[in-house]
């Protein structure tokens, strides 16, 4: 499987109209999104694509017809060392799925121990699951919480509202009774169920709640014919205790599952000179952001 196919779906283009974005689709290659720049400039972002290996006078075209400064692609295959140039990480280039076509003695099996006892810590607490009932602003305190710890960087909540409303991604929650302890953000397509963001609250973190809700959104998938649970990001195989998914990885590898990697992603430059104005700006926008 390719992991995050869902980010080339219909679906997900539509869902990118919805914030404003320019969506092309090109045939042999896949979605572009196309994202302005300064000066009128534009680049436009393949998010886990092309699709299909492609020549470089190919990208090329592409990017003189869309009018861009670069393309920003995440292929699966190898690339050659001229006109591209490894930029920070979009989607994440390692990740882990879990085969779900395993039975459910298999899977609890396969997990480490310490994880099948927190997921069944969480059972004998009371712990409850709800796919797909409650909304952005239920678990949008849980999110800002998550994020304030650094754990990853939030849009704005009318991104995931527009989201949700789109149908692409939906919510699953634990609860110790009515309140909202863990949440998950979820996406299923083609055959896999993708775990996109989690956060958890301060509160009743000793009952384990995140363990169940995904080992509850494993079993409905099977249960829907899903055949994947992708974790969608996790550090490098051989990362050293200083990466900061870290202890994210140690929580996602407790369930079982296989490395999948990926090159990582890139930019194509069409417009070498507009591109390194642009670069030379990143910079300093990032450097006054950190001081």
């Amino acid at each position: 499987m390719t992991s995050g196919a869902f980010l080339q779906s219909k679906q997900w283009g539509d869902f990118q109209r919805t914030t404003g974005r320019e969506v092309v689709f090109v045939e042999g290659m896949g979605l572009f999104v196309v994202n302005a720049l300064p000066f009128g400039w534009k680049y436009a972002f393949c998010p886990k694509g092309p699709t299909t290996a492609v020549s470089t006078e190919t990208l090329r075209t592409v990017a003189h017809d869309l009018g861009v400064v670069f393309l920003r692609v995440e292929p699966n295959y190898k690339l050659p060392t001229t006109n591209y140039i490894q930029t920070f990480e979009v989607s994440p280039s390692h990740t882990l799925v879990t085969d779900l076509r395993k039975s459910e003695d298999d899977l609890l099996a396969a997990m480490h121990e310490k994880t099948r006892y927190n997921v069944r810590l969480a059972e004998r607490k009371g712990v409850t699951i709800s796919i797909g009932k409650d909304s952005i602003d239920d678990v949008w305190p849980l999110f800002e919480q998550t994020a304030s710890r650094g754990q990853f960087r939030l849009h704005p909540k009318s991104y995931y509202q527009k989201m949700l409303a789109s149908g692409v991604v939906f919510i699953a929650t634990a609860k110790v009774g009515d309140q909202i302890v863990a949440a998950n953000l979820m996406v299923d397509f083609d055959g896999t169920r993708t775990y996109l963001h989690g956060a958890s609250g301060e509160t009743h973190r000793n009952v384990m709640a995140p363990f169940l809700l995904h080992w509850e959104l494993i079993k409905d998938a099977k249960r829907k014919g899903i055949v994947a649970y992708d974790w969608w990001g996790v550090a490098p195989d051989g990362a050293d205790e200083s990466h900061p998914w870290n202890g994210i990885t140690r929580f996602k590898l407790g369930f079982g599952g296989n490395r999948i990697d990926s090159p990582g992603t890139f930019d194509f430059v069409a417009r070498p000179l507009a591109y390194a104005i642009y670069r030379v700006m990143r910079a300093i926008r990032r450097k006054a952001r950190i001081s």
